[in-house]
């Protein structure tokens, strides 16, 4: 018997974007593919509408995802976007550096969706969210199971025994266990992280700081005029950028930065007149409750994520393209995962040639030219007031070019939404600047 027909049950601890989309790419790559246990404790429904006070803090990628951009979506496991789901449209950055704001239509026509994290009630009907599409998306094949568990801990095998044992804790506190012939995790509780720091030498991405939260608007304002999203070029090698994302009727404020703690970005936000001047009217400083977040953003990758039996994936394994890449990065990895256990199953050698080395290569590759195009942008340019008007006036004046001669338009949207790797937008850029500067 070949070691691929052992394989009768993967478990895949956490059931974000990634877990979900890993779970249709091994469907989508793996005609006779093995029992999927998928441990995420956003399956239970009654979490959707429970208070506050009864819900316990969701997981990261929850407040994260809010934000989709319309080119990954059919390539990754999702035919469409569900309108259901969609909160808002974006198709308009507006850039601001001081006094001056910059509007920036994507000349290639894409939208950014925002889209519901959590289950909303609108015009009395439940509206699901992006984890519920995900999971109807793919619940119509079998062998997927939808487990609604915190995982608290993992058991290693024991003497010949080959399969792990998933321990976890349901809604109500009753405890369960799973046997499973290998785990990929794409988040770690504090308790398995511990475990698998001891039997395999895990070691964490580094991180940056950052912060997100959403601020009330007037009770239940439809703001249409509000259709764009403000991104504010702070700089100076504190918080790189705030975005203020527009919903129903709260903003989202996100900022990423080695300043960029709740309580400065808050205090930040709030005696900023250049980013109050651009507040709706019925802003309210407040905090929504519950939706405040700190967030330890993964910009390296991690150490020792790959053993016999154990494959990770996600923001805790390989970091991210600095702000903006984790989705794409994230994805495309999920794709080589699939693949390598189809081929080789479990065996930590297989894993490392067909997956992770792979993506190790390109991610370091990527990461190195992103994060010199970052802190080129932080230390140099936004300080700099000639350079970030340089950069500004670029932009307007690009909006009387045809849309596929608008270079930094372009440029400043392929970096913000990651719909590719920063190399190739990196040099569509470069050989633009090359062919303006021969022309000239």
């Amino acid at each position: 018997m070949s070691r691929l027909n052992r394989i009768k049950k993967v478990g895949i601890i956490g059931g974000g974007i990634v877990g979900l989309c890993l779970t249709s790419a091994i469907v989508q790559f793996w005609e006779d593919y093995p029992d999927i246990y998928i441990f995420d404790p956003r399956f239970d429904d009654r979490r959707a509408y429970i208070s506050d006070s009864m819900r316990s803090c969701p997981p990261r990628t929850n407040r994260r995802s809010g934000l989709v951009c319309q080119g990954w979506a059919g390539s990754h496991g999702i035919t469409n976007v569900d309108p259901a789901i969609i909160d808002h449209k974006i198709d308009t950055i507006t850039l601001h550096k001081g006094n001056q704001k910059v509007e920036a239509p994507d000349p290639l026509g894409r939208k950014m969706y925002i889209i519901n994290r959590t289950p909303v009630w609108r015009e009395g009907q439940l509206i699901p969210s992006i984890y519920q599409h995900f999971q109807r998306s793919i619940s119509r094949h079998d062998r997927i199971h939808f487990l609604p568990f915190i995982v608290n801990d993992i058991s290693f095998p024991q003497g010949s025994n080959n399969n792990f044992t998933i321990l976890c804790t349901d809604h109500d506190g009753k405890t369960h266990q799973e046997t499973v012939n290998g785990v990929v995790f794409t988040t770690l509780p504090p308790k398995m992280k511990e475990t698998l720091s001891k039997k395999i030498g895990y070691r964490p991405p580094h991180t940056w700081p950052g912060a997100i939260f959403d601020v009330s608007l007037e009770s239940g304002k439809w703001l249409p005029k509000y259709q764009t999203l403000h991104k504010f070029l702070v700089g100076g090698g504190h918080i790189h950028t705030i975005d203020l994302i527009p919903r129903r009727d709260t903003i989202t404020v996100m900022a990423l930065g080695k300043g960029a703690t709740l309580p400065f970005l808050y205090q930040c936000i709030d005696n900023n007149s250049y980013i109050q001047k651009y507040l709706p009217d019925h802003w309210r400083t407040r905090v929504v409750e519950g939706s405040a977040c700190n967030l330890n953003v993964p910009i390296s990758p991690a150490k020792n994520v790959i053993s016999d039996g154990i494959a990770g994936l996600g923001g805790q394994v390989f970091g991210e393209h600095l702000i903006n890449g984790g989705l794409y990065s994230n994805l495309w990895a999920t794709e080589l995962l699939a693949k390598a256990l189809k081929k080789s199953g479990f065996r930590k050698e297989g894993l490392e040639q067909i997956y992770f080395a792979k993506v190790m290569k390109v991610l370091r590759f990527q990461n190195l030219i992103g994060k010199s195009l970052y802190l080129l942008t932080d230390r140099f340019i936004l300080p700099s007031a000639w350079s970030s008007s340089f950069f500004l006036r670029k932009i307007a004046a690009e909006k009387n070019l045809s849309p596929e001669k608008r270079l930094f338009t372009r440029f400043t949207w392929d970096i913000l939404i990651g719909e590719e790797p920063f190399s190739r937008a990196l040099a569509r850029i470069l050989q633009g600047l090359t062919v303006r500067g021969f022309c000239s």
